[in-house]
């Protein structure tokens, strides 16, 4: 613990932003050096609190400790400590005596927090989410995170076209830098996809030409990924075998491979079992004609195309079970 001036010991603070220097040998041997490097910090930032309350540097401090519970609240699985620790976020963001740049940012942390809070379960407190990206919007309207917070929030709204569409206007509104600015106008182009009849045909990496025709009678799924993608690879796996449990006439699937080495893309393909599904990779990686025109951005982005080659989403990365159901019950007289 640091016992000496203010400026002494706000060093000391600043100093474990590096993080544990010691290099773990494994992965829990990790996450335990990150644990105790917390409990560090927030020694630290408390006694520093203590010590110097009437410092400038005394609102920063209060940011860092509810910023560094919330790290270990959720390291420890306490969520309890989480929630304090939104809340004491809030109350930095609500006081007018602390710098405008110190409350944004506590209701930027404090967002994100409730974005990381409900993983898993996005759909049922969309609203609060949508609500607490919105307000911190409303509160500091001239931030430039407002878009950011706003395309994030936008995720999770895929079954709800018309509000994700209102995220995304809103966003482009509020965009001041142009990586964000492209992914916006990426995320919109995909948005009008949903609802329309698609029509795509591309050469394949086993000789043929395929066609989103074929599909006819059929849920299509078309999947943008890359050889080089871990997140790509094992979700094609869980999909793969998803699909084992399947007859294999009432699904399609068909791929695009945003690489440049083809033969990295077919060796993949062998090693996973999907050698068989229909693949495009015309060796331009993100720049190709098929993810451009679709406003592919991420990776894995899954397409869903009904029985009668009518796009109806454009991101089921984590739905493509229920909208198996949905729509192979709709064919069969539900809907």
């Amino acid at each position: 613990m640091a016992f000496g001036s203010a400026d002494t010991d706000w060093q000391a603070i600043v100093a474990l932003d590096a993080g544990p220097q010691a290099k773990p040998k494994s992965v829990e041997e990790a996450r335990e050096a990150g644990k105790r490097h917390l409990v560090k910090q927030l020694g630290l930032v408390r006694h520093f609190l203590e010590t110097h309350p009437a410092d400038s540097r005394a609102a920063e401090a209060s940011l860092r400790m509810a910023s560094l519970e919330a790290a270990l609240g959720m390291a420890l699985g306490r969520q309890s400590q989480v929630d304090q620790a939104m809340r004491d976020l809030q109350v930095v963001e609500r006081d007018k005596s602390v710098p405008l740049s110190i409350r944004a940012e506590a209701g930027f942390r404090r967002v994100s927090l409730l974005m990381q809070t409900f993983r898993g379960q996005e759909v049922e407190r969309r609203r609060d989410l949508v609500a607490a990206a919105r307000n911190f919007g409303a509160r500091h309207p001239g931030d430039r995170r407002v878009a950011r917070l706003l395309v994030e929030v936008a995720t999770i709204c895929d079954n709800d076209p018309e509000l994700k569409r209102e995220l995304l206007e809103e966003a482009r509104r509020a965009a001041r830098e142009e990586p964000l600015k492209r992914r916006i106008a990426d995320d919109l182009r995909r948005l009008d996809l949903i609802g329309k009849p698609i029509a795509i045909s591309f050469p394949t990496l086993q000789g043929a030409v395929f066609d989103t025709k074929s599909w006819r009678g059929k849920v299509g799924f078309l999947i943008f990924w890359s050889a080089e993608s871990a997140p790509s690879i094992l979700w094609i796996q869980e999909f793969r075998n998803a699909l084992r449990q399947l007859p294999a006439d009432r699904v399609g699937v068909a791929t695009v491979a945003l690489d440049e080495d083809a033969g990295l893309v077919k060796g993949v393909m062998g090693e996973i079992g999907i050698d068989g599904w229909p693949t495009a990779c015309d060796g331009k990686g993100w720049q190709g004609e098929l993810a451009r025109s679709n406003g592919v951005n991420a990776l894995p982005t899954v397409f869903v195309v009904d029985q009668r080659g009518v796009m109806r989403s454009a991101n089921a990365r984590n739905s493509f079970e229920s909208w198996i159901r949905k729509l192979i019950f709709e064919k069969s007289g539900g809907g």
